[in-house]
């Protein structure tokens, strides 16, 4: 290297930018001082060092990037920017991705990828749409814009499927699902077109049939769900039907999140579902979403052989609520399992409120101390006087519940909660 305090000397531009090309570690601030102060002296060399740094091998090119943004030399970072520009980013990868963990440097690097109309560039702009700084996810978006207008849709589409269909690790195959659900989702910014779509949603789906990678394939999953379309969910519903039982939780758990009117009837058949960690999951999800027409479906559980599935079954008729799941409710207080029973008592008294009274007065003096301690608390939100009467009678209960707590402290702030009450109405009638 030569003393760069020499800046204007007689060599050539080729042969002092030259100089730049054989860093494998950072160079020296006085380097690229050097080089803004020439450009300054020489402006006529500018063109001419944008070439020599764009035949840069890939490492000194990231070093030269690097140095010239510590540096903040507006030449000379000038000079950087248009060579980026124009050799554009075909491997450089590792630095994209130490760049684009630095806010400062990601926030400098949106603006350049803007004008660098190649796939791998909107790649990462559809990445930054994702980016915790609100300036960057506008400049992403503002970027993608830009891009519209000179995309090649399928090029596009096949640079993101790239890591997925030849399982390589990179580009980040995950940042690939979520960049191609970027495109497929029309509820999500920026809309390429429903042929980019329909092509993006379909990679997603072979993804999900193909993909051998649990990670990138649940990712795949969660995007299907997020998405929720038709043909998203008959791609799910067909994967439960598969033998990748590792795979049935993640897909109901996506079935969740589609709209109502497309789920419905996919989760209503996953009830009868051989497997019961999908019947479990569907009535958790069926609860979820709150459709009278699945308590017929919900009711038949109460007596199904895995406790789990009975109570995920007895939480979702709680929550559908109303007077025609009452008897399966009741039906459920008499289960051969305590935790059925339990949660029994906690429908009740959410669905049908004071009209729990009585059921959950009989539930206090249930063998297990959980169902009594879930009877006891939900008496001091919904019971009257006569309630009262029935807690103060297991005050001497010192069984604990599941939870460590004491019958006879659950029932003492119960009547706390229904002396309150009392207290209140007595107030409100003496205002009346």
């Amino acid at each position: 290297m030569i003393d760069f305090r020499f800046q204007t000397g007689p060599l050539s531009p080729e042969d002092f930018l030259g100089q730049f090309a054989d860093g494998r570690e950072p160079l020296p601030m006085a380097a690229f001082v050097a080089l803004d102060e020439r450009l300054r002296v020489f402006p006529t060399e500018f063109e001419r060092m944008v070439t020599v740094a764009c035949r840069f091998d890939n490492e000194s090119f990231a070093n030269f990037l690097d140095g010239a943004f510590e540096a903040g030399r507006p030449e000379t970072l000038h000079l950087a920017e248009r060579a980026l520009r124009r050799r554009g980013l075909d491997g450089m990868e590792p630095w994209l991705i130490a760049t684009l963990a630095q806010s400062e440097r990601c926030r400098w690097l949106v603006d350049i990828l803007a004008e660098i109309h190649e796939q791998p560039a909107t790649r990462i702009l559809l990445q930054l749409l994702d980016h915790p700084s609100d300036s960057i996810r506008r400049r992403a978006a503002d970027g993608l814009a830009s891009h519209r207008t000179t995309l090649d849709g399928r090029r596009l589409i096949r640079h993101l499927a790239e890591p997925l269909v030849r399982g390589l690790d990179a580009p980040d195959p995950l940042i690939a699902v979520r960049c191609l659900q970027r495109l497929a989702d029309p509820a999500l910014e920026p809309d390429f077109g429903m042929d980019l779509a329909h092509r993006s949603e379909r990679v997603l789906i072979n993804c999900v049939r193909h993909e051998k990678r649990p990670q990138v394939r649940g990712d795949a999953v969660a995007s299907l769900g997020e998405i929720g379309s038709r043909n998203g969910v008959r791609c799910l519903v067909d994967m439960l039907h598969r033998e990748e039982s590792a795979l049935h939780r993640e897909v109901v758990i996506a079935l969740r999140k589609i709209h109502p009117d497309r789920a419905l009837m996919a989760l209503l058949s996953l009830l009868q579902s051989r497997d019961p960690i999908i019947r479990e999951e569907a009535a958790n999800a069926l609860g979820a979403i709150g459709d009278p027409a699945a308590a017929k479906r919900l009711r038949a559980l109460i007596e199904d052989e895995s406790a789990d599935v009975r109570q995920e079954a007895v939480l979702a008729l709680g929550k559908l609520g109303g007077s025609d799941v009452l008897s399966a409710l009741e039906l459920a207080l008499a289960d051969r399992n305590p935790a059925v029973r339990a949660m029994a008592c906690h429908a009740l008294a959410e669905s049908v409120g004071t009209a729990a009274q009585g059921k959950l007065i009989a539930a206090l003096y249930d063998a297990s101390a959980d169902v009594r301690g879930e009877a006891a608390f939900h008496l001091g939100n919904v019971g009257d006087e006569n309630a009262r009467t029935h807690l103060e009678a297991v005050l001497v209960d010192g069984a604990r519940d599941c939870f460590g707590d004491r019958i006879s402290g659950i029932a003492r702030r119960a009547l706390f909660r229904l002396e309150r009450a009392r207290e209140q109405r007595r107030r409100e009638m003496e205002r009346v």
